[in-house]
């Protein structure tokens, strides 16, 4: 590939590591920890974190403290060289990521709306509200219980299938 090529590659994987930063920032994850996690994936091999700091041209210790979210999350993991990899199935990462963020938000998310409907009981709008919203989560919850229990492949052929036919529906939406 000519130098246009890689500089065409270059631009393509900047911008992809700046999205996957600024997405991950608006879900309430560390942006330079979306962005060594999205290096690390595109470059398709394990790296040493000071190939990783001037990759991405990011400080040693925020390479460090991004190394170290990840591995707590389990999305990277250290090698006995020193070096980091993570995943390469896209798939198996963000169900991962899903599983740390189920497990953080969702027991705690149900507990603190069980409590409040509990302590609402005297005002019925109140209570009323605050019970749709349990609702919706429980509903997520079991969703989700259901979800875990089939297989990946299942999995991923179920979500697949789905998105072909909603961009079916919407090409036939467009063409009205």
């Amino acid at each position: 590939m000519g130098s246009e090529g890689k500089a065409g590659s270059a631009a393509a994987a900047r911008r992809l590591l700046d999205w996957l930063a600024d997405v991950g920032s608006r879900w309430g994850l560390p942006a330079e920890a979306c962005r060594v996690h999205g290096w690390l994936y595109l470059s398709g091999r394990s790296a040493a974190p000071d190939e990783i700091a001037r990759s991405l041209a990011m400080a040693d210790d925020e390479v460090r403290a991004a190394l170290h979210w990840l591995s707590e999350r389990r999305l990277a993991d250290e090698q006995a060289n020193g070096a980091w990899r993570t995943g390469q199935d896209p798939w198996e990462m963000v169900s991962r990521s899903l599983e740390v963020r189920r497990d953080q938000e969702l027991q705690p998310a149900l507990e603190v709306l069980r409590t409040s409907r509990r302590e609402a009981a005297g005002d019925p709008l109140l209570a009323s509200r605050i019970d749709r919203l349990l609702t919706l989560v429980d509903d997520l919850a079991a969703i989700d219980a259901q979800a875990r229990r089939l297989s990946p492949d299942t999995l991923r052929r179920l979500i697949g299938a789905g998105g072909r036919v909603a961009r079916f529906l919407d090409r036939g939406r467009a063409a009205r």
